[in-house]
């Protein structure tokens, strides 16, 4: 069988795992599904999901590309699924640090598909990247994470989320996070300028004013954060 016949019907193989997963969660058959998930992502990527949440993104995304036989999308909407699912599992079983663990990584995995401009079939089990910001709203997230986040809803035109989230993560986020590039107000500040130079109608559209955006960076402002330090 061609390379290529073969890696596409991996991924078909993959994706018909989906439904089997989530019988076994629903039955609660927790280490099943978890031993099933873990070969399948072992089988894609060479690592299994414990392993998989401490790599680097840019180690996933250059795994995931490393064959071009198959679309490195595909293989990233399959991961983002199974590890949502097994984080669904493990909060279900109490073990909270490592649900934080799959939700964080899936919804990494989630805003890099976002963000590179691809178009993807998402299916019926992918998971969007509200049903993991809910599944995270408990939890700090890391910054690279908020970050991308604010981005991602900037790309999306949605204006409110982009505010409602960087004052949310500029209270809550623990003082010695806020260093640098990873700072909320610092990024919210050039995101704010940035959304002071759009049209009066594509900022209604995103559901802010010029006034409303004016306010916010006043309101960092009065925080010591001033358009001077960007």
């Amino acid at each position: 069988m061609p390379k290529q016949d073969f890696l596409m019907r991996m991924i078909e193989q993959l994706r018909g795992l989906l439904p089997y997963i989530l019988d076994m969660a629903r039955t609660g058959n927790y280490r099943e599904a978890h031993a099933v998930i873990d070969q399948a992502v072992r089988e894609l990527v060479g690592i299994g999901t414990d392993g998989l949440v401490n790599l680097p993104d840019e180690v996933i995304l250059d795994r995931v590309q490393a064959d071009n036989a198959v679309a490195w999308e595909d293989k990233c909407l399959f991961l983002t699924a199974v590890l949502t699912e097994e984080g669904d599992m493990l909060r279900a079983q109490e073990e909270e640090e490592a649900a934080y663990g799959r939700y964080v990584k899936a919804l990494n995995l989630v805003l890099m598909l976002a963000q590179s401009g691809e178009q993807v079939d998402e299916g019926e089990f992918a998971p969007d990247v509200d049903r993991l910001v809910t599944a995270l709203a408990d939890y700090h997230v890391p910054a690279s994470t908020c970050i991308h986040l604010l981005r991602y809803y900037e790309q999306e035109g949605d204006f409110t989320a982009v505010e409602n989230m960087l004052f949310d993560w500029l209270e809550n986020a623990p003082a010695e996070f806020r260093t640098g590039s990873a700072d909320p107000g610092l990024v919210g500040l050039e995101i704010l300028v940035g959304l002071r130079e759009k049209s009066a109608a594509d900022l209604e559209a995103g559901g802010l004013s010029h006034e409303e955006v004016e306010a916010a960076i006043t309101d960092l402002g009065a925080q010591g954060y001033d358009e001077g330090n960007l």
